[in-house]
């Protein structure tokens, strides 16, 4: 199953809570696969200024450990995430797309992080974009804060795919059925473990082994593996 999630210009109380219900309500129906899309010329480009410009610190502090929260439930649970960028990204935006598990963006679109120019840091959406991009591209556009063009975000890997805007949907049915074979609780197990990966060598392997051998004692996956061993012979 497929379903689509609405990303918003602007993240701030209703918005970041619609996204949850959004999220929550596809984890409840088993969807395989969420289409994550902003409007036309814009993705997302992170918090709303004129909220967090009239709050107390302590005013907003709820609903960004929700976003965090947003942003983790797409790096961890068992449906595949594709994000569909036709415009601009910044801020939060970032986090989001470098949270997707593939991302198909259109030649028109740019990216930035801006924070820096405002005197704030890219800092709840810094787990995302660490499974993206390395320190040293992350530092360079909290720099500058300037755009940088889907060409550029393509070689660094933020994007899978950069096509022209009336080639996204094709490209889209491609992704997907390139995807769908791909068993659903490997999946959210593989992108928990992808995760943790800040943990030693040691333990990643220990965890890793551990739910390796855990898949392997599993009736269904022990019959699908006697299938083929007996198809191969």
């Amino acid at each position: 199953m497929i379903t689509e999630i609405n990303i918003p210009k602007f993240l701030n109380p209703k918005t970041i809570g619609d996204l949850n219900l959004q999220l929550k309500k596809a984890e409840k129906e088993n969807i395989r696969f969420i289409i994550l899309k902003g409007n036309e010329n814009c993705f997302c480009e992170g918090l709303d200024i004129k909220w967090v410009s009239n709050n107390k610190p302590a005013g907003f502090k709820k609903e960004i450990a929700a976003f965090g929260l947003f942003l983790k439930k797409l790096q961890t649970s068992k449906f595949i995430s594709i994000a569909i960028i036709n415009g601009s990204v910044s801020g939060g935006g970032m986090g989001i797309v470098c949270a997707c598990d593939y991302v198909i963006a259109s030649e028109k679109s740019t990216f930035s992080l801006p924070e820096g120019l405002l005197g704030l840091i890219p800092g709840t959406i810094l787990p995302p974009l660490l499974s993206k991009l390395t320190p040293h591209i992350i530092k360079k556009m909290f720099l500058s804060g300037q755009k940088y063009s889907s060409a550029n975000v393509l070689s660094w890997g933020i994007a899978d795919e950069v096509v022209q805007s009336n080639e996204i949907e094709n490209t889209l049915n491609k992704a997907v059925h390139s995807m769908k074979s791909c068993k659903q609780d490997s999946v959210g197990d593989f992108k928990n473990l992808l995760y943790n990966s800040h943990l030693s060598k040691t333990q990643l392997s220990q965890k890793g082994m551990n739910l390796l051998l855990s898949k392997l004692k599993n009736p269904e996956i022990k019959q699908r593996l006697i299938n083929l061993s007996e198809f191969l012979d």
